[in-house]
């Protein structure tokens, strides 16, 4: 089902927005987040308001919206009205809410993420993983495989490491540009993301990240020479966690970057 509103209001290339066209789409977005009911749900980037319409459909607890264009004010006033004590809406940069603060556990995210903020976010919503019960999230494909990959690929990185150290991550589908308006120059990727009851390595996120964020800063060179923008003992270290110096961070496990963090 096309919504008419899509081409009545002209997308914003500065807040990377794509629309959702269907709500079709946006009612299988719901359902890969599984059972909402018991569930306050955060939106982020609510656009035009298709895939709240889904979300208010499903009965969540509460809905909250979060969306920077003001332009849609009144599409979300008018579902405020028709969903009385359900549901609110915030006209807001989401990278600068606390979204521990909107609403109490249990709390899901569904979202249609700004193609140019959604790396930004995923990384701001690491920070407090274990608030939520889950992540349903719309990325561009090339973001979502690299979230994805494995050790030894070329999409293997910062994003890899930092969300599967915290998380189970599962694919649950790839969209065209025909699914968009106006249509993007990339497909997408809708990713189910869970955060582990504890991560699979025992370590301090923080300096694994600062590790992964010092490495891949400069991923064509050797572990060692990177390594140093952040240790005076990067050959002690090294060698206690029995990682081959001459490695470049593509090439480093999650678990070789925790040894390291643990080592500092």
């Amino acid at each position: 089902m096309k919504n008419k509103q899509l081409y009545k209001i002209k997308a914003n290339k500065s807040l990377g927005q794509n629309f959702i066209t269907s709500s079709d789409i946006t009612d299988k977005i719901v359902s890969y987040s599984k059972n909402i009911n018991n569930y306050s749900i955060i939106e982020i980037g609510a656009g035009l308001g298709i895939l709240t319409e889904s979300i208010l459909k499903n009965n969540p607890k509460k809905l909250i919206s979060i969306e920077k264009d003001h332009r849609f004010t009144d599409i979300y006033a008018k579902l405020a009205r028709n969903y009385h004590g359900k549901y609110e809406f915030k006209i807001a940069d989401a990278l600068d809410i606390n979204f521990t603060t909107l609403a109490k556990p249990p709390v899901k995210i569904i979202a249609n993420l700004p193609y140019n903020i959604s790396t930004a976010i995923l990384l701001k919503l690491l920070n407090n993983i274990s608030y939520f019960s889950s992540l349903t999230l719309m990325f561009q494909k090339e973001v979502a495989n690299r979230i994805l990959a494995q050790p030894n690929s070329k999409s293997y990185g910062t994003l890899s490491v930092l969300v599967q150290l915290l998380c189970n991550v599962e694919k649950m589908e790839d969209l065209t540009p025909e699914m968009f308006h106006p249509l993007p120059k990339v497909h997408s990727s809708i990713l189910y993301i869970t955060p582990l009851l504890t991560p699979k390595i025992q370590t301090d996120y923080h300096k694994v990240a600062n590790v992964v964020n010092a490495t891949f800063n400069y991923r064509r060179k050797m572990i060692h020479k990177s390594l140093k923008n952040i240790t005076n003992n990067v050959e002690s270290i090294l060698k206690l966690a029995n990682i081959n110096r001459t490695l470049r961070p593509e090439n480093i496990s999650i678990e070789q970057f925790c040894k390291i963090a643990n080592l500092l």
